[in-house]
């Protein structure tokens, strides 16, 4: 089988065998211009440093993500799900494959898929049945 079966993209081994075919297969009476040679080899080095680029950016954007997941705990949200709409608390956070995931009762959505964000309703605050009367201090003193 070969590996390189429905390879879209040319690396640059790939790059380097064509060049080496191209001069190897020249016309010795009308050689590559050595100005045709560092274009290629301008537009190679212009390719490998676009191709880094671009994985320095994937990789900046998914740390991006990794960080900004936490500011979901404890918020109501809304995800669509393959069976409509869930709406819950997230408890957690989680990493599938890499990505982060928000955990709404137990079960792990994709940050992507968040459709909605609102802060949970306050808790209920306590009313005491009997107000207590709390005694003077004691800890005056005359001068």
């Amino acid at each position: 089988m070969n590996k390189n079966a429905g390879k879209q993209v040319m690396g640059s081994d790939d790059f380097m065998k064509l060049l080496t075919t191209q001069l190897t297969s020249q016309d010795p009476m009308n050689p590559m211009k050595d100005t045709e040679f560092i274009s290629q080899m301008a537009n190679f080095t212009s390719l490998e440093q676009m191709r880094s680029l671009s994985k320095s950016f994937e990789s900046f954007s998914s740390d991006q993500k990794i960080s900004a997941a936490p500011a979901f705990l404890g918020r109501k949200v809304t995800v669509k799900d393959a069976a409509g709409d869930v709406t819950g608390l997230v408890d957690s956070i989680t990493l599938k494959d890499g990505k982060p995931c928000v955990v709404i009762n137990g079960k792990a959505y994709d940050t992507k898929l968040i459709t909605g964000i609102a802060m949970p309703p306050p808790p209920p605050v306590p009313v005491p049945s009997a107000l207590t009367e709390i005694p003077p201090s004691s800890s005056s003193t005359k001068s």
